[in-house]
């Protein structure tokens, strides 16, 4: 996709990318030692770290059976996909992102529309927003209104608020690839029909996937500020138990990754906004590298927060790694050469 200013003197128009799409599929070349080797790390980050909140939440499943722990679930698999497509997109399979190396006409079309758009990677970004509302949401009413929350929010309607967000993110950013065009000269490139569909449809994607989900889930947790404050000052000092304190916990957990959020999504999307408007961007500064590295950061940072902040991961990832380092401890050999495993509530199976 060149990345070249709109010209009306031509017989193919182009149109200069937005922010969030330039570079890796078929968008400006990451010419930069440096800005590779940054991307290449936030994407095995990315890949890494939800690998081992997946691996944890699937293993232990036993202790995260709440409906939250379902979520923040989805969340990561939503991520941990979408760090496999960023590292697919500009590093491991460049070739494919040039549609104009494609023989098959039909085929090429295929994937300037589908793979040099990066269709996949930001109907998972929107996917992965939408998640987020929901999260926000299931916490709102467990701690704002907990009868309506045992009533309404079940293991079942989560798995499939879980498929939706999912299906969201694939008919949401669909508009992409469609307004994505294949000229003949053999070019792929965005093209609005005009100045005035761009331009309203600049700030209906800013207020669907920003606006509203940032105020929607900013209502939601400044409410549970406040609630948990009055209950705080209703009860005095008294002692908190262990499942009062392990739900402050993720709620807390929780409304750190909304705050990582804003920081790594409102550049781009202010950017993206003034881009639409008709405001001159420079696609090849420093600063639109950043915008674009907090982007990509979102999708990496969840796991670290987790590690950092969510007790209940912290224990059960120690009693992963504890159980697989002590294995051989609990194995003791006989003077007769018999295996013998000790009991499973043996002391010296504690970390």
């Amino acid at each position: 996709m060149p990345d070249v200013e709109q010209s009306n003197n031509t017989s193919v128009p182009t149109v200069t990318l937005p922010p969030e799409q330039l570079g890796g599929g078929g968008g400006a070349a990451l010419n930069d030692l440096y800005l590779q080797i940054f991307y290449a790390f936030i994407g095995l980050l990315g890949l890494v770290g939800n690998s081992i909140v997946c691996f944890v939440f699937i293993a232990k499943r036993q202790q995260f059976q709440s409906i939250t722990n379902h979520l923040i679930l989805n969340q990561s698999l939503i991520d941990l996909l979408d760090s496999v497509l960023f590292i697919l997109i500009h590093y491991a399979a460049p070739g494919i992102s040039e549609s104009n190396s494609v023989g098959n006409r039909g085929l090429a079309e295929f994937f300037c529309r589908m793979w040099d758009s990066e269709y996949p990677l930001w109907a998972l970004y929107v996917a992965s927003t939408a998640n987020l509302v929901v999260l926000s949401l299931e916490r709102y009413f467990a701690t704002c209104h907990p009868v309506k929350h045992r009533n309404f929010f079940t293991v079942r309607r989560a798995k499939f608020c879980m498929v939706c967000v999912w299906v969201y993110g694939a008919l949401y950013q669909l508009y992409w690839p469609l307004v994505f065009i294949y000229s003949p000269e053999r070019a792929c490139y965005p093209h609005w029909p005009n100045r005035g569909v761009q331009i309203f449809m600049g700030c209906l994607l800013f207020m669907l996937e920003y606006l509203f989900p940032i105020i929607i889930m900013s209502f939601a947790y400044i409410s549970i500020i406040f609630m948990l404050r009055r209950r705080t000052k209703s009860h005095g000092k008294v002692q908190v138990n262990a499942f009062q304190r392990a739900k402050r916990n993720v709620t807390t957990t929780l409304c750190i990754v909304f705050v990582s959020y804003i920081v790594c999504w409102t550049p781009t999307e202010l950017t993206y906004l003034a881009y639409n408007m008709g405001y001159d961007y420079d696609f090849n500064s420093t600063t639109h590298d950043v915008v674009k590295g907090l982007v990509l950061c979102n999708m990496c940072v969840n796991p670290v927060i987790y590690a950092f902040k969510y007790e209940h991961f912290q224990m059960e990832f120690k009693n992963i790694c504890f159980a697989r380092c002590n294995q051989g401890n609990r194995i003791s050999m006989e003077p007769h050469g018999t295996v013998v495993s000790q009991p499973a509530n043996s002391s010296n199976n504690t970390p």
